[in-house]
């Protein structure tokens, strides 16, 4: 069976040219592009983050001699900073999942930290700026307490029992940046936050001896459902620019390398999770982008017309339907009154570092401020 047809995300010149070498098909340098088609393609590939893959699936093909100077060396300076960069931040991930794990603390890499060892040829190729880790919900403490004593700190955010799932944890060491982000649900957004729980994702989780002995992740059907989960939940809030390459690319890998029993499970993962519209539409975007194989039964499967999804709002919806969603997916009209004060009232500890100046005078102000601006954002189309 085959999928629908779907739009390469933005699809320009300069990706489509991204989109051949990543497919490992013949991509010569367009003939009477100048450098405002130079500046472009290296920008598309900053944005999607696939700068180091670039550089790595051209430089071994014949193309590689013919492209322009300019752009041989911008990429090969790219990829030598991004290995540099990678080679820091993972003894420092080492270092912290470690010691999560001899202080008895459970933790799962997620999405790209994960991803980076598991799936691609060289953990720089997978580009990331923060290393996602879900723990369960009675290891946070602690888990924070030895990140203080890494010499991490938390930025200001919106904090609450329902409004986040997560929370930042950064230090600066130099140059390098480098920021965990500790989760206790998957996603911080309603319909997907309890779609895969610790217990259930640590029992079938697999290790990741390429990271370190400590390191664990989840399984390749959780990982996948997971990466179709994070792109729906990024098109409803972003809209297309939700829709990134290097996401895709993510599913790409995981699905080249599934065995039928993991189509298996991620089928019925599928179905008994309610994300069927989701998943069938991050494999056709993928399909698209890269020629993806999909087993047809898997796809005739995630077709099939059932009962309707809340996750599917997620694929086409602005920001105030998304809220009603959410309501939605929560089970109490009390927790509900809980998420929509936990949004539209934060703590004024967070209004006081975010908005300028900092006199109590204001506070009522940047409330309605805070309400205005997500309005603002909330069209998409």
């Amino acid at each position: 069976m085959s999928l629908p047809r779907k739009p390469v995300p933005r699809a320009t010149p300069e990706e489509h040219l991204l989109l051949r070498v990543l497919r490992g098909e013949s991509a010569p340098w367009p003939d009477n592009s100048g450098a405002d088609f130079q500046h472009r393609f290296l920008d598309a590939c900053n944005a999607e983050g696939l700068t180091a893959l670039v550089h790595h699936r051209l430089r071994s093909t014949p193309a590689w001699n013919d492209w322009p100077a300019a752009v041989r060396e911008l990429l090969v300076h790219a990829a030598t900073m991004q290995s540099a960069l990678d080679m820091l931040q993972e003894r420092e991930l080492i270092a912290v999942l470690t010691t999560l794990a001899e202080a008895g603390i459970g933790a799962l890499l997620l999405k790209g930290a994960a991803l980076a060892y598991s799936h691609y040829p060289e953990p720089a190729l997978r580009t990331r700026c923060d290393a996602d880790v879900l723990i369960r919900t009675a290891d946070l403490p602690a888990a924070r307490h030895l990140l203080e004593g890494f010499g991490y700190r938390r930025p200001n955010a919106v904090t609450g029992t329902l409004v986040s799932y997560q929370e930042c944890h950064a230090k600066r060491e130099g140059l390098v940046d480098h920021v965990i982000d500790l989760h206790w649900q998957i996603n911080n957004g309603q319909v997907f936050a309890h779609a895969l729980c610790f217990e259930e994702s640590y029992a079938r989780s697999v290790p990741v001896p390429q990271l370190a002995a400590s390191a664990r992740a989840l399984c390749p059907p959780q990982a996948l459902l997971l990466a179709c989960m994070h792109r729906a939940a990024h098109l409803g809030v972003d809209g297309p620019e939700g829709n990134r390459l290097i996401w895709l690319y993510d599913i790409h890998l995981i699905a080249n390398a599934m065995t039928a029993g993991e189509w298996r499970d991620f089928e019925k993962l599928c179905v008994a999770k309610a994300m069927r519209r989701i998943s069938l539409d991050a494999l056709a975007c993928t399909q698209q982008a890269f020629a993806t194989a999909f087993p047809d039964e898997v796809i005739e499967s995630l077709a099939h017309a059932g009962p309707r999804e809340i996750s599917a709002a997620y694929l086409d919806t602005n920001r105030l339907e998304l809220l009603v969603t959410d309501l939605r997916a929560l089970r109490s009209w009390g927790s509900r009154a809980v998420l929509l004060r936990e949004l539209l009232f934060p703590p004024a500890k967070y209004l006081f570092a975010k908005y300028p100046p900092r006199s109590q005078w204001f506070l009522p102000w940047w409330y309605v401020r805070r309400v205005a601006d997500g309005l603002r954002k909330t069209p998409r189309s």
